[in-house]
C-alpha cells in the first residue's frame, strides 16, 4: 500500500503556513482582504519554493465563504473539494503537455462557460513557458479580458522564456529560495509530527544538500526515514547523500589560507577515500567562501545565513585573506561542478584547482599600483633633448641656416650642454628620471615595444594596426611619450586606457602615455646635404648596423 510522500502530505493549507514567501502572502492577503482581486497573476522562481501551493491558497481564497479576512479557513465546503483535489471548477493544467495552439483555443472555449458551483473558476497552467508561440498568442486577447468569473495563475521556473506581452497583462510575483535556518526550523516541525528524532545539524545539513528548495528537502528526510530507524543521525545523512562535513570543509580552507599545498591536497584524498560526493563538497567550499567574501566586504551577518558557530569560524578568517583572492578563488572552485561530473579522472580537476589557486600569480587588479604621477605637457619639438631611435625610422632633412639665422636661433635657445654624439648616447646607460624606477628605461621600452603590441592584439586587432606605426620616444620619470603621426595618436587616444593598462601590466608600474606629435619621428642627427657630394654617391650617416652596411654594399653608398 502506498503512502502519500511528505511534500503533498505537509503541503501548506492557509497563508499562515507558507514558508518564506511573506511578501507575496502579504500582497496576496491585502488583495483578498480589499476585494481587489486580478485576473491574471504570474508566480516565478526556483523549483520547490511554494509556487503551486500558493496557486492553490489562491485559489481556495477567492471562493472562500468565510469573511474576508479569514480566507481561505480551510474548513468550508469549498476549500475541502480544492484540497481533495474534486473542485471542478479549478483546473490545473500542465503546459508541458497542452503546448499546441490548439489546446489553447480549446481552453479559449471552455473558459466562457460560467463555473459550476464556486464563484470563480481558476485556470493554473504550471511551466507555462513550455507553451509554443502561437499557443501564448491565441491566449493574449483572453488573458488580457478574461470573463468575470476567470482568473488566471501562472508558474514557471524560466521568467526569460515568457513573452513581453504575457508579463505584461499579469501581476508579477517573484518566490525566493528558502533559508537554511528556515528549512531546518520546517524540517524539525515536520519530524515531530512523524515523531522521529533529529540529530542536531541534521536539518542544516538537509537544508544546504536541497540548496532552498523545501520539496527537494522533504524528499531527502523521506529517504533518511526509510534508512535510520526513528533516530536520524548526522551520519545518516552525509553516508545516505555522499556529504562531507562541516569541519572537513574548514580544514580545506584553513590550508587554503595557510597556503599549505600539501596539507590541501590531503585533505581532497581523505574526502575521495571515504567516497564522498566531491562534487557536493566543492559546492560547500563555494559556499562557504562566498560567506567569508560577503562578511569581509559588508561586515553585515545579517547576509549570511548559517549557525552561531559557522558565523564565528568566518570572523577568525576575516583577517587572513584578501577579497580579490576570494573571488580568484571563487571562480575557479565555483567553475568544477561540471568538470568534476564529466572528468574520466576522479579528483584530478579539485586538485588542479587547488594547487592554481595557492601557486598561480594573483589577479592585476589585486597588485599594488604606485600613486599616480601628475600628467605633463608634451613640449615642442624644439624642447625635446634628441634621443637615438631605432634605425628603421628615416631622419628628417635639416634646414640649411645662414650664420646669422643661426646665430639668432642659438640666442634664443635656453644655455644647455652639448649634445654627445649619437652612438657614444647609444653606449651609455639610461641615467635621471628616465632610469629611476628599475626595469623602466627607454631602451627596455623599445626591446618590450614587440611584446606589448602582441599583447594589444590580442584585446584590439585594430589598435594594433595603428600602434605599428608609433614608436617610443622618450621617457621622463613614469611618463612615456609615444611619437605618432596626428592621425595614429587620434586614433590611440580614443583606446588609450587599454594601451596605458597593458604598459603598466607589463612593468608593473602606473605609467602615463602622452605623444609627440610629426609626420616623421625627430633624428639625432641630420643628413648632410645632398647638394654638395654627386648625384653618383649616395652619402648617409647611419650609424654601426649590419643591415646599413650590407645595404651599403649592394647600392654602392659612401659614408662621410
Amino acid at each position: 500500500m502506498t503512502s502519500t510522500v511528505l511534500y503533498r502530505k505537509w503541503r501548506s493549507q492557509t497563508f499562515n503556513e507558507i514558508i518564506g514567501q511573506e511578501h507575496v502572502v502579504q500582497t496576496l492577503r491585502n488583495a483578498i482582504s480589499e476585494g481587489r482581486v486580478g485576473h491574471a497573476y504570474l508566480f516565478t522562481g526556483p523549483r520547490g519554493v511554494g509556487k503551486t501551493s500558493m496557486a492553490r491558497l489562491l485559489a481556495k481564497a477567492v471562493n472562500c465563504t468565510a469573511p474576508l479576512i479569514e480566507r481561505p479557513c480551510g474548513a468550508c465546503s469549498s476549500c475541502r473539494a480544492i484540497t481533495e483535489g474534486r473542485a471542478v471548477d479549478v483546473i490545473e493544467m500542465d503546459a508541458a503537455s497542452h503546448t499546441s495552439v490548439d489546446d489553447a483555443r480549446d481552453l479559449i472555449e471552455r473558459v466562457q462557460f460560467r463555473p459550476a458551483s464556486a464563484k470563480y473558476k481558476v485556470y493554473t497552467i504550471d511551466e507555462v513557458h513550455m507553451l509554443s508561440t502561437a499557443a501564448f498568442n491565441a491566449l493574449l486577447k483572453t488573458l488580457e479580458e478574461p470573463p468575470d468569473h476567470a482568473l488566471f495563475i501562472l508558474a514557471t521556473t524560466e521568467i526569460h522564456k515568457i513573452p513581453a506581452t504575457i508579463l505584461s497583462r499579469c501581476q508579477r510575483f517573484s518566490f525566493t529560495r528558502h533559508t537554511i535556518s528556515a528549512t531546518a526550523k520546517h524540517l524539525q516541525e515536520i519530524a515531530a509530527k512523524e515523531q522521529l528524532t533529529l540529530e542536531p545539524g541534521v536539518g542544516e545539513a538537509i537544508a544546504r544538500a536541497a540548496t532552498g528548495s523545501m520539496r527537494d528537502a522533504l524528499g531527502i528526510l523521506e529517504q533518511l526515514i526509510s534508512f535510520a530507524n526513528g533516530q536520524i543521525k548526522l551520519e545518516h545523512v552525509h553516508s545516505l547523500l555522499g556529504m562531507t562535513t562541516a569541519t572537513e570543509v574548514n580544514l580545506l580552507i584553513d590550508a587554503l589560507l595557510q597556503k599549505e599545498i600539501g596539507k590541501a591536497l590531503h585533505s581532497v584524498q581523505s574526502i575521495a577515500e571515504q567516497g564522498a560526493d566531491l562534487r557536493q563538497f566543492t559546492r560547500d567550499l563555494v559556499e562557504r567562501l562566498r560567506s567569508l567574501l560577503l562578511l569581509i566586504s559588508t561586515k553585515d551577518k545579517s547576509l549570511l545565513d548559517g549557525s552561531d558557530d559557522d558565523l564565528a569560524q568566518l570572523e577568525k578568517w576575516t583577517n587572513l585573506v584578501h577579497p580579490a583572492t576570494l573571488v580568484q578563488w571563487l571562480k575557479l572552485f565555483s567553475a568544477l561542478d561540471l568538470q568534476l561530473r564529466t572528468s574520466s579522472y576522479g579528483h584530478l580537476p579539485l586538485e588542479l584547482a587547488l594547487v592554481e589557486a595557492l601557486v598561480a600569480p594573483a589577479p592585476v587588479a589585486a597588485q599594488p599600483v604606485l600613486p599616480a604621477q601628475p600628467v605633463q605637457r608634451a613640449a615642442p619639438p624644439s624642447e625635446l633633448k634628441p634621443r637615438l631611435l631605432p634605425q628603421s625610422i628615416a631622419p628628417e632633412p635639416e634646414r640649411e641656416l645662414s650664420p646669422a639665422s643661426e646665430k639668432e636661433e642659438k640666442e634664443d635657445l635656453p644655455a644647455a650642454p652639448a649634445a654627445p654624439h649619437p652612438i657614444a648616447e647609444a653606449k651609455q646607460p639610461e641615467t635621471g628620471p628616465a632610469s629611476s624606477e628599475k626595469g623602466f628605461s627607454l631602451d627596455h621600452v623599445i626591446a618590450a615595444w614587440p611584446s606589448i603590441l602582441d599583447d594589444v592584439k590580442q584585446s584590439d586587432k585594430m589598435l594594433y594596426s595603428v600602434l605599428r606605426d608609433v614608436q617610443p620616444f622618450q621617457i621622463d620619470g613614469l611618463v612615456l611619450t609615444l611619437q605618432a603621426g596626428d592621425f595614429h595618436r587620434k586614433q590611440v587616444e580614443k583606446k588609450l586606457l587599454l594601451l596605458e593598462t597593458i604598459v603598466r601590466k607589463r612593468f608593473g608600474l602606473n605609467i602615463t602615455l602622452q605623444f609627440q606629435t610629426g609626420s616623421k619621428p625627430l633624428s639625432t642627427k641630420n643628413p648632410v646635404s645632398s647638394k654638395s657630394k654627386p648625384a653618383s654617391a649616395l652619402t648617409v650617416n647611419c650609424g654601426q648596423d649590419d643591415l646599413v652596411e650590407a645595404a651599403r654594399d649592394i647600392f654602392d653608398a659612401k659614408t662621410e
